[in-house]
């Protein structure tokens, strides 16, 4: 299931979309959780200049927000991963759920820290949200998932 968690980077609280269960090749894959990462993917590359940053691919190259794991899906996890490898923990072409509660994640705003790819897809989706006017993460999923259900 996809949820809405308090995530507390540095000084900062701000709300991050999470996963319950592994996304990707040999993770359970639960519907809204492909889907809210689909929806993160949608969010960061809606742009091919994003998209080839962020991905190595164009923003046509971008997964819907199906909530079925595609080629389209794995192809952008596999790219996020290799092109901000430098900020990950995990490149094992899957999206692992964070553990936030009760956390403070001291070195997550700089710039040298690495990073679970699910806070570092939730860090970039607050920029995009903000400079897009979009509101914050949640309602920008919404916006482009309108059918994805938060517990």
């Amino acid at each position: 299931m996809a949820t809405i968690e308090i995530a507390t980077l540095g000084n900062v609280k701000t709300q991050h979309a999470n996963v319950s269960n592994v996304v990707g090749i040999g993770g359970i894959n639960e519907r809204n959780g492909v889907m809210l990462i689909q929806a993160l993917f949608k969010l960061i590359g809606f742009q091919d200049i994003y998209a080839k940053r962020y991905f190595g691919l164009s923003a046509n190259d971008i997964p819907e927000p199906t909530g079925i794991l595609d080629v389209k899906t794995i192809l952008s996890i596999g790219g996020v991963q290799r092109m901000m490898s430098s900020r990950l923990l995990n490149n094992d072409g899957k999206i692992h759920p964070a553990s936030y509660k009760d956390r403070v994640l001291k070195n997550a705003l700089y710039k040298g820290s690495r990073l679970m790819a699910i806070t570092l897809l939730n860090m970039e989706a607050v920029e995009t949200a903000i400079s897009q006017d979009l509101g914050d993460v949640p309602v920008a999923i919404k916006k482009i998932a309108p059918t994805i259900m938060f517990t």
